[in-house]
């Protein structure tokens, strides 16, 4: 499912899958974004059959959003390694759903607080950040080109703003150019002053995925047509590029609202 559709984010405010599936149903979008932050959309607590079950019954496709917290690149092995595991588990549970795209977010590790500055030690350290990141991904891909399974790099409030990350970025594409892709979270950028639209314009051909929600400044997820975002140059991106959007915004009544002006508009 990667063709031009709109979707949802799992919303913390319904109870289950069932709840959040059954709102995608009604609002007429075409696939739910489970996000494992959550426990109940971890892989050890929802089968992978489950999900092809509910698709079946329901029409209903899928995407996963990694946890933030992932960090490929800590300079700590044992760290390292442990979110590795977590993330190959993930991908490779997401070939067994049938879940052709997962959302990562690049971890900007920790800063020191310097009386003028804050230093970035994955900046100061670029080189050994960047070659655990490397190490990392390619195992990654071991299992993602297994399963068929996209790996997309989405960017979060301002980190692509940061050399070191833009950097990251540029050696993760190169990676892979079938498995590794981008997601352009809009509202994010918004909130950012736009600093991802840069990396995004340069690489519009790895966009494989996209998060749409409005920005008033500095409130990002917010209803669309009500802030910041471009709404109709998104969507004619993602029509142009044939990808997925997922309507991000937070709550039911927000999403509601949301669709409702795409519909007012003719975008739906």
């Amino acid at each position: 499912m990667t063709a031009f559709r709109l979707g949802m984010p799992t919303l913390i405010e319904l109870a289950d899958l069932d709840a959040n599936v059954a709102l995608c149903r009604d609002l007429g979008l075409a696939f739910v974004e489970l996000n494992m932050n959550l426990p109940q959309f971890c892989p050890e607590s929802l089968p992978a059959e489950r999900l092809c079950e509910l698709r079946d019954e329901t029409g209903v496709d899928f995407t996963l959003h990694l946890p933030e917290e992932l960090d490929l690149g800590a300079f700590n092995r044992h760290i390292r390694e442990g979110h590795l595991a977590c993330l190959t588990a993930a991908v490779a549970w997401a070939g067994d759903a049938g879940i052709p795209v997962v959302n990562l977010h690049l971890n900007m590790g920790v800063y020191f607080t310097l009386p003028d500055r804050r230093v970035w030690l994955y900046e100061k350290h670029q080189d050994v950040f960047l070659a655990n990141l490397e190490a990392s991904l390619r195992e990654v891909l071991e299992v993602a080109c297994g399963c068929d399974v996209i790996v997309c790099i989405e960017n979060g409030g301002g980190d692509f703003g940061f050399g070191f990350i833009r950097e990251a970025v540029e050696r993760m594409l190169a990676l892979d150019e079938a498995r590794i892709g981008l997601t352009w979270d809009l509202g994010h950028d918004a909130s950012s002053g736009f600093a991802a639209k840069p990396v995004f314009e340069k690489h519009t051909d790895r966009i494989r995925h996209m998060h749409l929600h409005d920005c008033d400044g500095t409130r990002s997820h917010q209803v669309l047509f009500t802030g910041e975002v471009d709404v109709p140059s998104a969507l004619a991106l993602a029509r142009r590029l044939d990808v997925g959007v997922v309507i991000e915004t937070k709550t039911p009544e927000a999403l509601k609202e949301s669709v409702s002006r795409l519909a007012e508009r003719g975008r739906l």
